[in-house]
């Protein structure tokens, strides 16, 4: 069975469209702003979406990123774990992270803190990751790991069991240039620049569309429209209509701020689909 609902809610710029990042994204982003840019490599996707704004010391900033390149590293499948309170048997000879060559340093920092900027710091209790492509960009010939069969490592006074094996992989490492745009001194200015940049002004709308706009409206601010029978043709109107228009960034999805009336809302309209 199909069907559809439509929102209609109060939209508060400054509230709704600041993003709220993780601890690990907001280093990132103060760092962007900080630095007026920053050019991060890492192997995972990009830590930041695209047209996300923060809020820092009064100013509003837009962050954005274009990815610059993107490369096949060289990397062999390894496997690592660590327990809370486990210690390394007594009869194996213990690695120390600080004595090891780069090489492995480098492999090790991947497997342990994951890509840059995308962990919230250790776990507490245990870590397991298991047929990881453990990347060793400057190649294996320095490693006292690779091919070493089942050792531990010694870091930060954590015991790791780790094995990293001969087999060939690939990890691919991508190159983001992130840029910090300054859009508003103050919330005043900030609603300016988002009405300016988002705002879509609903007119001549057919009969049909107004319909469905004004159930949606009769449900109050904390409620929404929803019809479970087939899509009706004022939905399927103004579905058309707004695919149309860009949407408010990541990560709403078919989120538009709209001027409808002489009012602003945040409109929202979803396809429903139930068995």
């Amino acid at each position: 069975m199909r069907g559809y609902r439509v929102s209609i809610s109060p939209f508060a710029p400054t509230e709704q469209l600041v993003t709220g990042f993780r601890p690990a994204q907001q280093r990132l982003v103060d760092r962007i702003v900080a630095e007026d840019g920053v050019v991060l490599e890492t192997y995972g996707q990009r830590p930041i979406r695209d047209e996300q704004y923060t809020l820092r010391d009064g100013t509003y900033y837009r962050i954005d990123y274009q990815q610059t390149g993107s490369e096949s590293v060289p990397a062999k499948t390894a496997d690592l774990s660590w327990e809370n309170g486990r210690e390394a048997p007594e009869d194996e000879t213990v690695l120390t992270y600080a004595d090891l060559p780069a090489v492995d340093q480098h492999a090790l920092e991947y497997l342990v803190l994951g890509p840059e900027y995308s962990r919230e710091g250790l776990p507490e209790q245990g870590l397991g990751v298991g047929d990881s492509p453990a990347p060793y960009p400057q190649g294996t010939a320095d490693s006292e790991l690779v091919g070493a069969g089942t050792t531990w490592v010694e870091w930060d006074g954590r015991a790791y069991r780790v094995t990293i094996s001969t087999e060939d992989r690939t990890n691919t490492r991508r190159t983001f240039d992130y840029t910090a745009t300054r859009v508003a001194d103050s919330t005043e200015s900030f609603s300016a620049y988002v009405t300016d940049r988002y705002l879509t002004v609903l007119e001549d709308l057919s009969t049909e569309e107004r319909t469905v706009l004004e159930a949606a409206i009769d449900a109050g601010e904390d409620g929404d429209y929803e019809d479970c029978n087939e899509p009706s043709p004022g939905y399927e109107q103004l579905r058309e209509r707004m695919d149309s228009i860009s949407d408010l960034p990541d990560p709403a999805t078919n989120h538009w701020y709209v001027s409808y009336e002489g009012e602003r809302y945040l409109l929202e309209l979803y396809s429903l689909t139930r068995s």
